[in-house]
């Protein structure tokens, strides 16, 4: 009896594409196991230990650990409000109390207390680092060895946060934390934003609402998940072709594709929106009496030089959403130029080139900083505070 032909190809497709998965897997158990991903169990694994030192890779784990420890679900909405927090939780690298927020329980403010609330997304909640090693922690240190006073430095941060919700976050809890000073930390998930949904006002939650968390980590075990994304990752570190095409086809210095039409109007928009937010809680925070404070994060886009490691992420931001790159650059330059003709609040402090000049990864996940890069923020950040409570004499009936 005779076969098909059309029977006999569907069959050699099929055992070609079963024994294509079979050694791809087989591949990729290689290189989990016996090249530069060994220990991995994800990307992040991967790409924090490039660059970190044994120890901020140990405390790096630690968290990644606790962090999953608190489920997929660890972050919830508050009804009626835009605002997201965690779940209350004591871990090793960290405490989330009540209220959700990465600090011991908030308690009455003292008679000689100064108390200043920072609010942002992951890089102040403290993405990967301990508890001292967060970004208020370390300003309230310096402060305090500044000014020998009693200065309290609230860690207000939660992943995702743009500046819309850390201000309603700050309207939301200000009476129950009464800070003298409140810092806003964004820009980067309002970018990121504006260029996927434009500059929209977010609708209040309905109810408790269970949120995707900002990390995507999994047990220990290496799935077939993690593996395609480490493998992913390999694969696009070796593309400098098409990298050097993406850069000739935009004529831009970083990798980047052209903006696409209908984003280019979010662009245009959003240094009007963006700042008018700003002027907005400048002038909320000024009828209470307490000073307010903006600053504009850094960001990979402006970085130059850039290392191996943040091109890479630059050419993965392209891929995953195409145009990203000259969209924030212009984003950046309106903002600039719109800061230099109008008045959009007394203290906006542009940070979003501070890293330029560095040769080292700052960006080692291209979105957050490694731990030295942390501190260096940090620190920089403490000056320009110290800068403006000494000059409004803040702390002198202190």
């Amino acid at each position: 009896m005779q076969k098909r032909i059309d029977k006999i190809n569907s069959a050699g497709k099929l055992l070609l594409q079963l024994l294509c998965i079979a050694a791809y897997f087989v591949f990729s158990e290689f290189v989990l196991n016996f090249t530069i991903f060994k220990g991995a169990n994800n990307d992040f694994d991967y790409y924090r230990n490039l660059v970190f030192s044994k120890k901020e890779s140990e405390n790096a784990e630690k968290f990644r650990r606790d962090i999953i420890s608190l489920g997929e679900e660890r972050q919830t909405s508050i009804p009626g409000t835009i605002i997201f927090k965690y779940k209350p939780a004591v871990r090793e690298s960290f405490t989330i109390n009540s209220d959700g927020f990465r600090n011991q329980e908030f308690r009455e403010k003292g008679a000689d207390e100064f108390r200043i609330a920072v609010f942002g997304d992951s890089k102040i909640f403290g993405f990967a680092v301990q508890d001292e090693s967060t970004i208020p922690s370390i300003i309230e240190k310096n402060l305090r060895t500044h000014f020998h006073k009693n200065i309290t430095v609230l860690n207000m941060g939660v992943e995702g946060h743009d500046l819309q919700r850390e201000f309603a976050t700050a309207q939301f809890y200000l009476e129950k934390i009464k800070p003298d000073m409140v810092v806003f930390y964004s820009w980067v998930i309002d970018l990121q934003s504006a260029f996927d949904a434009g500059n929209i006002e977010w609708e209040p939650f309905k109810g408790d609402e269970k949120l995707i968390p900002g990390i995507e980590l999994k047990d220990e075990d290496k799935t077939i998940y993690d593996k395609v994304r480490l493998l992913n990752t390999l694969r696009q570190t070796y593309l400098s072709d098409a990298e050097k095409l993406v850069r000739r086809m935009s004529g831009s210095n970083i990798p980047a594709f052209p903006i696409p039409p209908q984003k280019i109007t979010y662009a245009e928009q959003f240094p009007e929106v963006y700042l008018g937010r700003m002027k907005e809680a400048t002038a909320f925070f000024d009828q209470k009496g307490i000073v307010s404070l903006f600053f504009l994060q850094p960001l990979i886009q402006i970085k130059n030089p850039l290392s191996n490691n943040e091109e890479l992420h630059l050419y993965r931001n392209e891929m995953y959403s195409p145009g990203i790159n000259l969209f924030a650059l212009r984003c950046i330059e309106g903002v600039k130029k719109a800061m230099e003709k109008g008045d959009y609040g007394k203290n906006i402090i542009d940070h979003s080139d501070i890293f330029h000049g560095m040769l080292d990864t700052v960006f080692y996940d291209g979105i957050h900083y490694t731990p030295t890069a942390l501190k260096i923020e940090a620190d920089n950040m403490s000056e320009e505070i110290i800068k403006i409570l000494e000059a409004g004499k803040y702390l002198e009936e202190k």
